[in-house]
């Protein structure tokens, strides 16, 4: 049985409406603490500072290559990560496995599939995450591609919840339609689950990040995101949503994937803001979109919609790509945690 926890949600519903990219009222009230989770990756960069953030998910984990155990990268960067608790003992640092392109050739398929070898897999993961400190563990196969293995990842979920106990994390990320395994189910086992509310127009032309359908959004928006899961069993407060600190270009003006730092109009270009999905992007000299993305305005309206809602909080895709002073950072901190 998952941990229960006390949640406070949706104590500013009442604030103002769902329909604009406006700001809250001017009325102050008590608000719950959300998650406020930033993903870390095994490549050396940046962190959040401590206190900016309520977990760390660093991916690094997958099943090693005998599929009966967990391998861990860069151990040197998660001491790093670890290291950051001393400055604030409250930070979860959760170890994240899986990835894009997770499926059966990293051995997803083959270990939950087999009893056997499930069991030496959960048994491992808890060893280590005694071992290193560990506060949970977060999953991201992407994704089963059959019931049968929608049906072996519920089976660890469980298992790895049966052993770590109600007293440690243990979390999944979906798709942003909420695909990847039975969500219903799922929250039998798991604390809440990180949706990824980008790449929803995959890249420009599109909006990747549009809130609400506009019309240069893309195949999803995060309304119809929640839509899609709240259809399936979630609930808001089952949910922490994803933000992105990249943007998504048109291979030419801009990479297919462009860091936040890097952004920035070039010559004859125009940043833009689309009021109906409540993101900016860049268009050219003849007007045409060649890359959207979150900025902090923006981030601010989705941290507004994460509290109007009662989400269980934000989590960020990822610290690295943020600027050196870590702008998207500090305005998704200023409005989860207050700081």
């Amino acid at each position: 049985m998952k941990k229960i926890l006390l949640y406070a949600c949706g104590l500013s519903t009442l604030l103002y409406g769902t329909t604009s990219c406006g700001n809250k009222g001017s009325q102050e009230i008590t608000e719950p603490q959300y998650e406020c989770i930033a993903y870390a990756c095994t490549i050396d960069g940046s962190l959040p500072p401590a206190d900016m953030v309520t977990a760390i998910n660093y991916l690094a984990g997958e099943p090693n290559a005998t599929c009966d155990g967990l391998k861990i990268s860069n151990i040197p960067r998660l001491h790093r990560i670890l290291d950051l608790k001393k400055e604030n003992p409250d930070l979860k640092v959760i170890l994240s496995m899986g990835g894009a392109g997770a499926g059966s050739a990293n051995g997803w398929s083959e270990m939950t599939g087999n009893d056997s070898l499930r069991a030496l897999f959960v048994d491992d993961c808890k060893r280590q995450v005694e071992e290193y400190g560990l506060d949970g563990l977060d999953f991201d196969w992407e994704f089963p591609a059959t019931q049968e293995e929608v049906d072996n990842y519920i089976a660890l979920f469980r298992d790895v919840r049966k052993a770590l106990g109600s007293d440690k994390v243990v979390s999944a990320a979906a798709g942003f339609f909420g695909n990847g395994f039975d969500l219903k189910e799922a929250m039998e086992y798991l604390d809440y689950i990180c949706l990824m509310t980008y790449d929803m127009g995959w890249q420009a032309p599109y909006l990747h990040t549009s809130l609400r359908r506009s019309e240069r959004s893309g195949v999803c928006t995060v309304e119809e995101s929640l839509d899609s899961c709240l259809s399936k069993g979630l609930e808001y407060k089952d949910i922490v949503l994803g933000l992105a600190f990249y943007g998504r270009g048109d291979d030419k003006n801009f990479k297919g994937w462009t860091d936040y730092r890097y952004i920035a109009p070039g010559e004859g270009m125009e940043e833009r803001w689309d009021s109906v999905a409540c993101v900016p992007y860049i268009v050219d000299s003849l007007g045409t979109l060649v890359i959207s993305y979150e900025n902090p305005r923006s981030l601010k309206i989705k941290c507004d919609y994460i509290k109007e809602k009662g989400f269980r909080g934000g989590m960020y895709w990822r610290t690295e790509y943020d600027t050196d002073s870590l702008d998207l950072t500090r305005a998704v901190a200023r409005e989860l945690l207050g700081k």
